[in-house]
C-alpha cells in the first residue's frame, strides 16, 4: 500500500461507525492495527475536552456528570454554535497534602492543615499566591521522598508537575503513577546515575521590604560568630575589620584574646534589637526574616557566610554550625532565595588541618548546610569567599522514592494559578482546571485557525492558563496535530503554525481583567474569575471597573460568531454575572452547579440535597465544609448564591435600629409570651459530635400596642431527651402562655415530648405551680419566603425589637435569602412572631394581606 493509499485508507476509517471500525481492526495486519490504534486515539481526543484529557493523562483525569456538562458546552461551540455560557460551580476537587506538612506563608511557616482562605503561600515563581479554598480532611497515605532527602505525605491522587527525562517532556502525573515507575537509573550518587522524574526549579521569593528589629547583615554576622548572650562577634583581625566597616551600628570596644589572637568586637545599641528579635540566648533565624524582601534575605545570608561560611573548590557554599536549629534555618533561608540547599551532620574530624576538628562543642561534630549559587550572585562580602566559577545550570530535585505510609489527615487547598510550594524543601505541587485549560486546548485542536482569549482578575493567573496550554502544545505536537509557531511562543501570547492551505493563523492571548487587549480579537473568549475574592467583589468601584472593562474592552474584541464562557464564583449579587443576568438574561446559557442540589430543575438531574460529585465529596463532608467556612462563604463559593452583606430578606438596620436594652425590659408589660421550637427535622440539620440535631428555641413577647419582642435564643444541639426539658424551662423562666411547635417533621411526637417533660418537672416541683402553657402545633403549609417575608416587613416597620443581642439568630436572619434552607433559629423566631402578630391590626404592606398568612398559616 502506497503512502497516499494509506492516508486515504485511514481517512476513510475515521468516517466509519464504531462497530465497523472494530471489524476492520480485527482483520488488519499487526502493523496496520498499530496505526489504527493511533487513529482511535485521535477519534477519542476529538470527542470532547474530557476525552482529550483522559488520553493525554493516561486516564488519570477524572470525569463526572458535571464535567460532561462543561464538555457539552465546548462541543456546541466547536460545532459552530454561537454561545454565551455562564459557568458557576464550587471549588475544584483537588488532591490533598497531609496536615502536618510545613508550608511557608507570607506570615512564616505554617502546617498545611492550618492554612485558611485568605492566607498567602508561594508559587514557584516566588510570588505570593492567595489560598482561595480549603477542603475538608481525608486520609493521606503515600510518602514521597526527594533526591535532597526531604519528603512529604500526600494522597495517592496528588498531582505533580514533572520533567520526564526518559521522554524529555514536562508532564502532570499522580503520586499513584509514580509509585509504579522506576524512579532512578544507573549508580546512585555517582556519575551516570540520574532520577527520571524531576520537579520545576523555583525562583527567589518576592516580598516587600520588612520592618525588622535588627539590621539583617549584622544579625547574620552575630548568628554566625556572635556571643550568644552579648552584642559582640569575633574573627580574625582582617575579617573583623572588613565586617565592622559594613555594620550600620556604632562600634564598641575590641578585645584580642592573648592566647588565640581572635578579635572580639562589641557593637553598641545591638543588644536591644537582638532581644526584640528573640534571638538572645537562642540563636535562630526569626520567621519575619524568612519572609522579608529578597535584598534583606541576601544581606542576612551574607552575614552568615562572612562568619561561619566557606567556599569549596567545587563552588559550593558550606555553612557550619554546632546548632542544628540554626543550620536548618540557614538551609530554609537559602531555599527562599531559589537555591537547592541540603543539610547534613558531620561527625568529629580530627585531621590536623580540619577547620572544625578542634571545635570544643560536640567533640568537633557539626551540622553543615551547603548549596551551589547557580545564579553567580555573591553569597558573602569577604573577597576570599567570592564565587569565582558559578554553576551554569541549576540542578533540579528528583523523585527518589514513593511508598505507602501510615494514614494521616490531610487537606487540599486551591490557590491562584495552579502551583504552590509545600514542605521545608518548598516543593512545587499542583491543582488543575477543566474549563480554563483542557477546554481551550481541545478547541484549538479542533479549530487551529481560531484565536482564544483568556482573561482573569490577575494577569499572572491568566498567564498560567496560557503557559499550561502552550506547554501541552510543546509536549504533544504530533499527538495533537497542531504546533506552535517557531517565532511566537510567549506564555501570554502565542501563535500556531498555519495549516496547509489556510491563510489564517490561530493562537491564544491572555490578560488580566481591567487591562488592555490590543491586537487580534477572539473566536472563543474565556473570563475565569473576574474578581479576586470577597473583598474585591464587595467594592462597588471594582465591580464598576470590571463591568466597564467587559463592555468596552473584552466584548468589543469578538470576531464574527464568537462565543464567550464566563467562569465566575458568585461572591456578590451585583458581580459580573449578576449584571449580565440583569441586563441580558436571554443571551446566556447558565450552567449553575451548586455543591448541593437545591432545586428540582438541576442541570444534571440531581434530586434536591444530592452532592455534585458524591464520589469525591459526600453529603456529610460537605456539611462539615459548610460549618467550617460559614454561611456566607458556603452560599457564595459552594452554592453560587451570593447574599447581600447588608442583609437579604432582613436588613441589619432593621434589627440594630430598634434594639431594646435588657435593662429597659422590666418597664414593658407583655400581653402575651410564647416559646417557639423548631425540632430540626427538615432540610437544615446540624449535628454535634454526639450526633444530636440543632434545635431552634426562641422566646418572644407582644405588648398592648402590638410591638413584638425577641427575648431569648436558647437554640443549640440537643437530643430528644434534652430539648423538651429546655423548652419547658424557658417557658417557666419567661412565664409563657403558649408553646409553638412545628409539627411537619415531628408530628404529634414533638408535642408529646413537651407534655411529658412538663409532667416530670411538675412532679419534681420545678414548675412552681405554674399552669402548663397551651401547645400550639403549626404546620408549614406555605413556602419559606411566604412565611418569612411578612415577619421581615414587621421588622422593617420597626415593630419587632430584639431585647439585647442574639448574635447567631441575627446572623441567620440577615444572611438568609429565598431559595436557601431556612436555619433552625430563624424558623423558630418566625413561628413565634407569627403567632403573636395580629393581622387585624397590623399592616405588613400597603394593605393587609388578603390570604391571612399571619393567622396561623405558616
Amino acid at each position: 500500500m502506497t503512502t497516499d493509499q494509506q492516508t486515504e485508507f485511514l481517512a476513510n476509517y475515521r468516517t466509519l461507525p464504531a462497530a465497523q471500525r472494530l471489524l476492520v481492526a480485527e482483520r488488519a495486519t499487526p502493523e496496520t492495527r498499530h496505526k489504527l490504534q493511533r487513529v482511535e486515539r485521535q477519534i477519542a481526543m476529538d470527542t470532547s475536552p474530557g476525552a482529550l484529557a483522559a488520553v493525554l493523562t493516561e486516564r488519570r483525569e477524572k470525569q463526572a456528570a458535571h464535567l460532561n456538562l462543561i464538555d457539552g458546552a465546548f462541543k456546541r461551540i466547536a460545532a459552530g454554535e454561537k454561545l454565551q455560557v455562564m459557568l458557576t460551580m464550587p471549588p475544584r476537587h483537588g488532591k490533598q497534602v497531609a496536615d502536618s506538612e510545613p508550608v511557608l506563608t507570607t506570615e512564616g511557616w505554617k502546617r498545611h492543615g492550618e492554612l485558611r482562605v485568605g492566607d498567602f503561600v508561594y508559587a514557584p515563581t516566588g510570588k505570593p499566591v492567595l489560598v482561595e479554598w480549603v477542603s475538608e480532611p481525608s486520609n493521606e497515605k503515600m510518602r514521597v521522598t526527594f533526591s535532597d532527602g526531604e519528603s512529604v505525605l500526600v494522597h495517592p491522587n496528588h498531582e505533580w508537575p514533572v520533567h520526564d527525562r526518559s521522554s524529555g517532556t514536562w508532564r502532570t502525573v499522580e503520586t499513584r503513577y509514580l509509585a509504579t515507575q522506576k524512579l532512578h537509573s544507573g549508580p546512585r550518587g555517582r556519575r551516570g546515575g540520574r532520577y527520571r522524574f524531576q520537579l520545576p526549579s523555583t525562583e527567589p521569593l518576592q516580598n516587600p521590604e520588612a520592618d525588622l528589629p535588627a539590621d539583617p547583615y549584622t544579625l547574620g554576622v552575630w548568628l554566625g560568630d556572635g556571643a550568644t548572650g552579648k552584642a559582640s562577634f569575633c574573627g580574625t583581625e582582617v575579617d573583623v575589620d572588613h565586617i565592622a566597616a559594613r555594620v550600620p551600628y556604632t562600634l564598641g570596644a575590641r578585645w584580642v584574646h592573648p592566647d588565640t589572637g581572635v578579635h572580639y568586637q562589641y557593637i553598641k545599641g545591638l543588644r536591644a534589637p537582638l532581644r526584640e528579635a528573640g534571638v538572645l540566648d537562642r540563636k535562630h533565624i526569626p520567621q519575619s526574616y524568612l519572609v522579608a524582601s529578597e535584598r534583606q534575605r541576601r544581606d542576612l545570608l551574607a552575614g552568615l557566610v562572612d562568619t561561619d561560611g566557606s567556599l569549596g573548590r567545587d563552588g559550593r557554599i558550606r555553612f557550619v554550625s554546632a546548632s542544628e536549629e540554626l543550620a536548618r534555618d540557614v538551609r530554609d533561608l537559602a531555599r527562599t532565595l531559589g537555591y537547592r540547599a541540603n543539610l547534613g551532620w558531620r561527625g568529629p574530624d580530627v585531621r590536623e588541618r580540619s577547620i572544625w576538628g578542634g571545635h570544643p562543642l560536640k567533640g568537633g561534630s557539626c551540622w553543615v548546610t551547603d548549596w551551589t549559587p547557580h545564579d553567580g550572585l555573591p553569597q558573602g562580602t569577604l573577597p576570599r569567599k567570592a564565587v569565582k566559577h558559578p554553576a551554569k545550570t541549576k540542578r533540579r530535585i528528583g523523585f527518589a522514592k514513593v511508598e505507602p505510609a501510615a494514614p494521616e489527615p490531610g487537606r487540599c487547598i486551591q490557590v491562584e494559578g495552579s502551583l504552590y510550594l509545600v514542605g521545608r524543601a518548598m516543593i512545587p505541587t499542583h491543582n488543575s482546571q477543566r474549563a480554563s485549560r483542557w477546554g481551550p486546548l481541545w478547541y484549538l485542536r479542533r479549530h487551529p485557525e481560531h484565536r482564544v482569549m483568556i482573561a482573569s482578575y490577575g494577569a499572572d493567573l491568566a498567564d498560567d492558563h496560557g503557559r499550561w496550554v502552550r506547554d501541552q502544545l510543546r509536549e504533544y505536537p504530533s499527538v495533537l496535530g497542531i504546533k506552535l509557531h517557531a517565532a511566537s511562543h510567549a506564555a501570554n501570547r502565542f501563535d500556531l503554525e498555519q495549516k496547509r492551505g489556510s491563510s489564517v493563523r490561530g493562537g491564544m492571548v491572555t490578560a488580566g481583567v481591567g487591562g488592555g487587549l490590543t491586537g487580534k480579537g477572539f473566536n472563543l473568549g474565556i473570563i475565569d474569575d473576574p474578581f479576586k475574592g470577597h473583598d474585591d467583589a464587595s467594592s462597588p468601584a471594582q465591580r464598576d471597573r470590571v463591568w466597564e472593562w467587559y463592555r468596552s474592552v473584552f466584548f468589543t474584541r469578538r470576531a464574527p460568531g464568537a462565543s464567550i464562557i464566563l467562569i465566575n464564583t458568585r461572591w456578590h449579587e451585583d458581580d459580573l454575572s449578576g449584571r449580565l443576568l440583569a441586563h441580558e438574561p436571554h443571551r446566556w446559557l447558565q450552567i449553575d452547579l451548586p455543591a448541593i442540589a437545591d432545586r428540582n430543575d438541576d442541570p444534571i438531574g440531581r434530586t434536591i440535597g444530592t452532592p455534585l460529585w458524591p464520589e469525591q465529596y459526600g453529603a456529610e463532608e460537605l456539611a462539615d465544609t459548610r460549618e467550617s467556612v460559614g454561611e456566607r462563604i458556603w452560599y457564595a463559593l459552594y452554592q453560587q448564591k451570593p447574599r447581600p452583606l447588608e442583609g437579604g430578606v432582613w436588613k441589619w438596620a432593621w434589627i440594630t435600629g430598634h434594639r431594646v436594652d435588657p435593662k429597659a425590659w422590666p418597664g414593658i408589660t407583655p400581653t402575651r409570651v410564647v416559646v417557639a421550637v423548631d425540632t430540626a427535622g427538615g432540610d437544615s440539620v446540624r449535628r454535634d459530635s454526639a450526633g444530636n440535631d440543632e434545635v431552634g428555641l426562641v422566646c418572644a413577647a407582644r405588648d398592648a400596642e402590638g410591638h413584638l419582642y425577641v427575648l431569648d435564643d436558647r437554640s443549640r444541639n440537643m437530643g430528644a431527651e434534652t430539648w423538651g426539658t429546655e423548652v419547658c424551662q424557658l417557658a417557666i423562666d419567661r412565664q409563657a402562655d403558649a408553646i409553638v411547635i412545628e409539627k411537619n417533621f415531628g408530628g404529634d411526637m414533638a408535642a408529646q415530648i413537651v407534655r411529658q417533660a412538663w409532667s416530670e418537672m411538675a412532679r419534681d416541683g420545678d414548675t412552681n405551680g405554674m399552669l402548663m402553657p397551651a401547645i400550639i402545633e403549626v404546620h408549614a403549609k406555605q413556602g419559606k419566603r411566604l412565611r418569612a417575608e411578612p415577619i421581615a416587613q414587621l421588622y422593617k416597620q420597626g415593630l419587632v425589637h430584639h431585647v439585647g443581642e442574639h448574635t447567631e439568630l441575627e446572623g441567620q436572619l440577615v444572611t438568609w435569602i429565598p431559595g436557601m434552607d431556612s436555619p433552625d433559629r430563624m424558623d423558630a423566631a418566625v413561628h413565634g412572631l407569627t403567632e403573636l402578630a395580629d393581622p387585624a391590626s397590623l399592616s405588613t404592606g400597603s394593605r393587609p394581606y388578603s390570604d391571612q398568612r399571619l393567622a396561623g398559616r405558616r
